[in-house]
Order: structure tokens, then sequence, then C-alpha cells
């Protein structure tokens, strides 16, 4: 038996690797880590196969874990510090595509609960039967950050991830015994590169998991806080108390975009940030519904601008294009092992392509100097959304004409999103990613809770780490207003609702987490018609509609309170209802909200009787 240990944790694991636990001595509950989580796998999509036999040996301050396979080794080296574990992965063949690390860990003698970075957050409970979800990063589904926490009765357990590329979070039950930890697969390009989790015992809440995360983020420089950003980026001051305004993709002929913004001022929004006005894409060459791309004139443009607190954003969809033959278009694409295209997204006819990322951002550079100059901000189309994807080309001279890897790709996406490539303007991306916040300023997809939220409960996990550095909006489409399409489903992984309208519920969801209200306010969208068979159809927005005026009256108040805690950190959260519908923020000025975000009336302990779908200022607001 071998073990390493301080005043807070004991580190210890059998000579064979077949036990390993780590003791929290400040909190007294023991973590074990499940030997039947041990495995590898030859391909991406096959089997796991189990991990055994090992051989265990002490390194100064370590301890390494060492199996020989007849495909190649695998090592796990455990450093242990004042506050956290390390684990470090090392593989050293491309015979076996993934690897898990460390496995997953479990509380012993104690009941848990899983802390998943799944849009904004959700804590899991009380689940039965046997099932598994996987998750790389973005949004819709995706991880929006590269951790998980396991809370249990007396300690919870963090599990942050330190790569930036190569992991994918997996989590589940096992006979309703709940699970969660990371795998890491080969890049294509790069191979097997040394990856490490830490464990960091924390108290047993979400918002300890939490901030934990956020003391690791801070420790490598990872977050960049608003007075930072805005000190670079001024137009940044105009974010806060926004309405964000989206006006569909499609052309709008009979629209009076001026008109109607001069309207959203006089109901007392202090800016308005409009989007998109214009289709920043390679091509316009397509239709939406049977419309045209969005594209208002230069006058257009300049009268919405010349409205204070009017900003003006494109949608930036340069993440894919559509293959027009053209050697320069063609130059650009993505391609795989044996030299192909990469399709991705289709609208009716028409089939897009994906872009190498390189290319996107020096398309991005010449827009802006040319038909995009006058933009305030951006809304980028997946780029937050997509894990990062190598690119095989050997033609690409912005990657050195030889294939890029995974970590070359993430790098790349930063660069795009960041002020070297956008300047003084506002960016906004679909998909909140955690490694993109320090350059991006909007990341989108949330949850809405569904039937069973006592047990799979949304839980605002990303402010809690990044409310005073990044704003975590509705996609676009899932605005306050109900519209003909994108009607309320269950999210990815059945852990809630997704979907546009139910206003009240996400202005109390958005008043929680000091976030900016979203809505339709006019416009022209398309929607899908037969999804299956890509078939599209149109719909317009007017801001007379009754669910428009209704939204808007939800939103006005939660601007306002974004006006006032938007650059603040959020200190805390908790459940002051028993079926957890009644959550409580607290910010760093001091400033208290009560929500419930279920539907029917709750007691609440200290706040009473809170109505459904609501939301107030508490004792501290």
């Amino acid at each position: 038996m071998f073990a390493l240990e301080n005043d807070r944790i004991r580190l210890q694991m059998s000579d064979d690797y077949s036990s390993v636990s780590l003791c929290d001595r400040r909190r007294g509950t023991t973590w074990r880590l499940d030997a039947a989580s041990l495995g590898y796998r030859k391909e991406m999509t096959g089997s796991p196969e189990s991990l055994r036999n090992g051989r265990v040996t002490r390194e100064a301050d370590a301890l390494l874990a060492a199996f020989d396979l007849p495909e190649g080794a695998i090592e796990y080296r455990w450093r242990l510090t004042d506050t956290y574990v390390e684990v470090e992965l090392t593989a050293g063949t491309p015979a076996i595509e993934c690897v898990a690390l460390p496995g997953a860990f479990g509380p012993a003698g104690e009941a848990c609960e899983l802390a998943l970075p799944l849009y904004q957050g959700v804590l899991v409970r009380g689940e039965t039967g046997t099932w598994e979800g996987r998750a790389t990063s973005g949004g819709h589904g995706g991880f929006s950050m590269a951790m998980g926490g396991l809370i249990a009765e007396r300690g919870a357990l963090l599990v942050a991830q330190g790569s930036l590329a190569s992991w994918t979070g997996v989590y589940g039950a096992d006979e309703g015994r709940l699970h969660f930890s990371f795998e890491q697969s080969r890049c294509p390009v790069d191979g097997w590169t040394p990856h490490t989790v830490r464990l960091y015992p924390t108290d047993s809440t979400v918002t300890a998991v939490c901030k934990q995360y956020r003391a690791y983020l801070e420790e490598r420089g990872a977050i960049v806080t608003w007075e930072e950003k805005i000190a670079r980026k001024p137009v940044l001051k105009q974010l806060f108390g926004a309405l964000m305004a989206f006006t569909g993709y499609n052309r709008w002929p009979e629209g009076d975009y001026a008109s109607c913004v001069r309207r959203l001022k006089d109901y007392g929004f202090g800016s308005v940030l409009l989007y998109p006005v214009r289709m920043c894409h390679y091509s316009l060459d397509f239709k939406m519904g049977g419309d045209d791309p969005v594209w208002l004139t230069d006058e257009q443009i300049a009268e919405v601008k010349s409205i204070p607190g009017a900003l003006v954003a494109p949608w930036g969809w340069i993440f894919e294009g559509l293959d027009d033959g053209s050697a320069a278009q063609r130059a650009l694409f993505r391609r795989d092992r044996d030299g192909s295209l990469m399709p991705n997204w289709q609208i009716d006819d028409y089939k897009w392509y994906l872009v190498c990322t390189p290319y996107q951002r020096e398309h991005i550079r010449q827009r802006f100097a040319s038909d995009m100059a006058a933009m305030d901000w951006i809304h980028f189309d997946v780029n937050a959304t997509w894990p990062p994807t190598p690119c095989l080309s050997e033609e690409h001279a912005l990657h050195g004409n030889r294939p890029m890897g995974r970590l070359a790709d993430v790098d790349s996406v930063q660069q795009l999103l960041s002020p070297d490539t956008v300047g003084n303007r506002i960016v906004s991306s679909e998909g909140f990613a955690g490694h993109c916040t320090p350059q991006y300023d909007i990341g989108s997809t949330k949850l809405m809770p569904g039937p069973s939220i006592a047990t799979k409960t949304p839980v605002p996990m990303t402010m809690l780490v990044f409310h005073d550095s990044c704003v975590h909006d509705w996609w676009e489409l899932h605005n306050y207003n109900g519209l003909p399409g994108w009607q309320i489903t269950d999210g990815r992984h059945g852990f809630g609702l997704v979907g546009n309208g139910l206003p009240r519920l996400k202005a109390a969801m958005d008043a929680l987490y000091g976030c900016p209200p979203n809505v339709f306010p006019f416009g022209k969208q398309y929607a899908w018609g037969n999804f299956e068979r890509k078939e599209t159809f149109s719909f317009e927005v007017g801001l007379d509609d009754p669910p428009v005026q209704e939204a808007l009256r939800e939103a006005l108040p939660v601007s306002r309170l974004h006006q006032q805690i938007g650059m603040c950190v959020m200190a805390d959260f908790r459940f002051v209802s028993e079926d957890r519908s009644v959550q409580t923020t607290r910010f760093s000025d001091g400033t208290e909200i009560v929500a419930n975000i279920g539907q029917e009336a709750r007691e609440a302990e200290g706040y009473g009787l809170v109505p459904g779908q609501s939301w107030r200022r508490g004792q501290g607001g």
C-alpha cells in the first residue's frame, strides 16, 4: 500500500492499483475510485476495455501507476499539493484512442449528486437505473466549462480538466449510483500529449465547487474581468443594462428598423444590441424559407446608429460555407484524412461545408475593413459551440502547409474572437465555452427547468465562475416571446427544456443569474417545416404582436437590474425551497435576488410565499 498525505488530504492506493482512495480529512468524506471505470478504447466508438494489473511505484513526491498493455504503455502520475491532487496521464501509442483520466470517484457511505456544466449548469440527484451521457465543450448540450462536481453529504469533489482539447465528460448512473469522469483522446495530428486533471475537495455546495474552479482558472490566468475587457474595448460599457434584440436572419423589406429601435428606447431600455443587420457570410446566394439573407443598406444602418444606445451587429456565419465550385472558396474548406470536404449544415437544397479556422479569422478581418466596418459588435455562429477539430489539409498556408491539430484549432478560435481580430467591438457567439471567455463577451444556450425540477435542477454554474467576465445569453431563437418555430422541447440529455416563449420564467432566471434579457421584437426569420427533409418556411415578427409586448414588459426590469449588477461577481447561490424551485443569488455589491423557476407558488425559507415563475429583490437587494 502506498500513500501521500498532508493535513487536508490522504491519497492511498494499493500496489496493483485496484484500490485508490482520497480522504478529505477536514470534512470526513472519503472518495474511492471505481475500478470498473478504469478503461481505454482502441477506437473512438469502440467498447471500453478494462485497465487491470497495474504496477504502483513511488517517485520522489509522486505515485506512478503503470499499465503495460499489448497496444502500449499507459501511466498515471499522482501528485499531492496542499489543496488538491493532480493526475497526469501519459499514453505512448497510436493503437489506443481514448483513456479514462483518472476514472470515476464516488463517496464512501454517502449519497451523491452531480453538478454538471451542461448549458448554464444542472444539478442531478435521485437517479435510478443505469445510463450514461457524454459531452465535449460547447453549447446545446455540450459542457460550458471543463469541469464537473460530485456533491456528497459532508463534502464535494471538483474534477477540473487541465487540457483545452481532446477531452470528453462522461457522466451517468450505474444502478442508481451517479458518476462523473473525464476521458482523454489522441489527437490525429499531435498524437498523445500529456493530460492532467485536478481533484479538489470542497464544501458540499454548488457555490463551493464553482468558486474552487474559479480559483483554479485565476491561477492559470484564464479569468479576464469586465474592468480589464473595458480597458481594451470601451464599447463594452453599453452592454450593461442592454436589451439583446434578435431580429432574424431573413431580409425584411417592409421593416423600418430605425423606427422600431426608437420605440424600444422609448420603452426605457438604455441600450439595444440589435442583431443581425447583415449576413456576414462568404456568399449571399442562398435562400432561407424562400427569403434572401438579411442585409440593411448603409443608409438604414446609419439611421439606426444615429439613435443613442443602438448598437448593430452582423451574423458572423463564417464557420462553414457553400461550395460554389470556385478555387478561392474551396481553398478555405477544412479537410479530413482523405482530403475531402467536411459537410455540416443544410437548408432546403443548400449545403454547407466546414471552413478552416485561420481562414475564418482572415475573412472577418477583411470584412471589418470593408462592408462590416460600421458594426458595433458581432454575433458569431457556432464558433464557441463546436469542439476543437483538426484540419488535415497540407495546402493551407495559414497553418504552415501541414495538418493542424486540436490545440492549434483552439488557439485559432480564441484569436478569431479576440480584440486583435474584432477591434473595439462586443463579441458574442452561439455556445458558452469557458476557454473562450478571456476573448469573447457573450456566450449562449441556456436550459429551462423541466417537470423533474427537484432531481434535475438548472443552476447558475457558469455565472458563479464568470459573471464578472462574460454574459450567458439565451440562444438567439430561444427568446422571451413565443415564435412559430423552435417551440418548447426537451433539451439534450433530458435535463430540462429549451425553446422560445415563457417570458416570466426567462425573466426570473435572468434576474437570478444577473444577465440581460433577450427578445425577438421585430424582423423576419426562417424555421423548419420538416427538419428531416431540411424544408423551411419564413415568418414575420412585429413590435405590436402581443407576445412581443408581453416579453418587453418582463424584460425591462431585468435590463435595469443588469445595469446595476452586470459587472459584479456572483458571490453566492442557494436553494430556499424543498423542491429547489426557489433559489437565491447574491452579488458582490450586496444585491440579493430570489426567484421561483418552478410553475407553482412555493414557501421559501426566510422569504415567505414566492409565486411561480417570478423574481424579486431579496433581503440584501
